[in-house]
């Protein structure tokens, strides 16, 4: 089962790749999310709401889909445009890495098929992870905000980022960087029309997703705010070991 390791020793690299957006917002905190916290967040999410979503929705086909969807940033890296990287050249360099890990590995994992089934948001499972994806990335940056440990006026911030129109729009409105990241991913958890045909649900359907993720995220911003008043309920007796490992990081 050589092969099978390498496999898994790639993914746990993922696990050395600090994401990008915390680094350029200057987030000054011990430890920032990496890539694989980001997969695991939504294996997690996949895992909490499959009871709430259709009967017909295919969770361990979610669940290949998180695991693979930024797995080519093992090679390439979380490539953002903010740091001058067109859209093409990142095209290029992610065609490369996927060239790579499909000869690498086509015969224990599919990641042709998954990649292109997700990035075309081919099926209703695609679509539902693509949304996760995009409300996963607020959840770091509320909790940062809920630290207190974001300065959206540090001028080390990429200018493109920290005077992007959207931003400023926002922060006009006194906004900080989690509710701006949090209202902004929220916008994208929706189904066309068009999106009813293409994956044959109602609206009736399509708003039962919708509402479980919004749900979801709406008690996810609320329990991080008040994330002490859970460690509070932990059994104290079980925590000295926990304590000190806290301490020794």
């Amino acid at each position: 089962m050589k092969k099978e390791a390498k496999l898994y020793v790639t993914y746990d690299m993922l696990g050395d790749l600090r994401r990008s957006g915390p680094l350029q917002w200057q987030i000054k905190r011990d430890r920032t999310e990496d890539v694989k916290d980001h997969v695991v967040d939504l294996i997690v999410m996949i895992r909490l709401l499959g009871p709430y979503l259709p009967s017909n929705v295919d969770t361990l086909k979610m669940i290949d889909y998180a695991l693979n969807h930024d797995f080519e940033e093992v090679i390439t890296g979380d490539i953002t445009g903010f740091e001058g990287v067109t859209p093409e050249e990142k095209q290029r360099v992610n065609a490369i890495a996927m060239k790579y890990l499909i000869s690498e590995y086509h015969d224990i994992m599919n990641f042709e098929g998954s990649s292109t089934s997700f990035e075309e948001k081919k099926d209703l499972e695609a679509k539902i992870v693509h949304m996760l994806d995009k409300v996963n990335s607020s959840i770091p940056f509320l909790k940062y905000d809920f630290e207190s440990q974001v300065d959206m006026d540090n001028e080390d911030i990429i200018e493109t980022l920290r005077k992007h129109p959207e931003v400023l729009r926002m922060r006009s409105q006194g906004l900080h960087l989690g509710e701006i990241f949090y209202l902004y991913h929220l916008r994208k958890v929706a189904f066309t029309d068009e999106e009813l045909v293409k994956y044959g649900i109602t609206r009736e359907e399509a708003d039962k997703i919708t509402d479980t993720i919004k749900s979801f995220m709406a008690s996810v911003k609320e329990q991080l705010e008040n994330k002490e008043e859970i460690e509070a309920d932990f059994p104290k007796e079980a925590m000295t070991y926990r304590n000190i490992n806290k301490r020794l990081g």
